[in-house]
């Protein structure tokens, strides 16, 4: 009963917010200016003063979608960026586009396969020798797949992407550069998809022997994203000197939407553009420590409710983890990610 209510209650609720028309009505509610392309550079007519010169930027799946966006706008901005991609033909390509459009010459191609953390542990390696501080890491790439497939290492793709990899084992590698920052952020980009469930075992998350059901891909996706939520709330308390927030883009259209849902995407119009969806997260990678609420979940600029299970919309119980499980959660990561 719980899962139909919150699958339910989700949907109407992202056809009043995140849909194209969601975003023009939060946009009106701005108290600051908002761009109308990420390409727009410091100082130039239209821009909403956000100067990322000196930063370091960090962002994964920057080759495509939501994340080529993002680096578009942190170039723009005059960041040094980093772009975190597993394919070097598609980074090499995006990053050129990239430099065509913003001028920037300040940006750097890591490979990486975030579903391997054989994989991240070498390349972030290889980085911590060129950078002694990270300003900015976003954490935005993954694989939305409808079967399932699994790592050389034998971890679920979606999983070990999105939550396992692509987030945890990531931001743990870079603490040290994420600390010696002025104001670190963690920038989690996680989905609206979360409110159907909330993060189960751990053979169930990790669609492995022992799950309760069998494979799904729209609910290993939720509870990825579930688990970045709950993993930013945790960081808030382990490590308060960096700002850690959950965010997500809205129903927008992307190329993993295109694959994911085919034609049945046409439930999810109007959908958002590829910037009207990043805006507000290009918004919280320029907004300073003391505008954000850190451990909040993020859409349009402001903070939302986490939990839509109940009656009407309320909260309800089923979405929600207990502490124990929690705990559990972050040791099996700890664990899987071989730290």
């Amino acid at each position: 009963m719980g899962a139909t209510i919150s699958t339910t209650q989700f949907y109407f609720y992202g056809r009043r917010h995140f849909t194209q028309t969601g975003y023009v009505k939060h946009k009106a509610k701005y108290n600051s200016s908002v761009q109308d392309s990420p390409s727009i550079k410091v100082g130039q007519e239209g821009a909403d003063g956000v100067d990322l010169s000196n930063k370091v930027v960090c962002i994964t799946g920057a080759n495509s979608g939501i994340g080529k966006t993002l680096a578009t706008y942190a170039a723009a901005k005059g960041a040094k960026l980093y772009m975190f991609c597993r394919s070097k033909d598609r980074a090499e390509a995006a990053r050129k586009e990239i430099e065509d459009e913003t001028s920037s010459t300040n940006i750097e191609i890591v490979l990486m396969d975030l579903a391997e953390m054989e994989s991240i542990k070498e390349a972030i390696k290889g980085f911590q020798k060129k950078e002694k501080k990270v300003d900015i890491l976003v954490c935005n790439g993954g694989v939305l797949l409808n079967d399932k497939k699994t790592s050389s290492e034998g971890n679920e793709m979606t999983f070990a992407s999105h939550l396992l990899g692509g987030t945890y084992l990531l931001s743990q590698l870079l603490l040290p550069q994420l600390k010696a920052a002025d104001e670190g952020k963690i920038v989690i980009v996680s989905s609206g998809g979360m409110y159907n469930s909330p993060f189960p075992d751990w053979a169930t998350a990790t669609s492995s022997e022992g799950a309760s059901h069998d494979y799904n891909g729209n609910l290993a996706y939720s509870y990825a994203k579930r688990g970045q939520v709950l993993l930013a709330e945790q960081y808030t308390k382990m490590y308060p000197e960096i700002t850690t927030v959950t965010c997500h883009p809205g129903w927008t259209a992307t190329p993993a939407v295109d694959d994911a849902y085919g034609d049945n995407k046409k439930y999810l119009e109007p959908m958002r553009t590829m910037w009207e969806g990043a805006e507000g997260i290009a918004w919280l990678m320029g907004a300073k420590k003391d505008e954000i609420e850190s451990g909040g979940f993020y859409l349009d600029r402001k903070p939302q409710r986490k939990h839509l299970s109940g009656p009407f919309f309320t909260e309800g119980s089923y979405t929600k983890n207990s502490q124990v499980e929690v705990d559990e959660m972050m040791a099996n990561l700890k664990k899987a990610a071989g730290l």
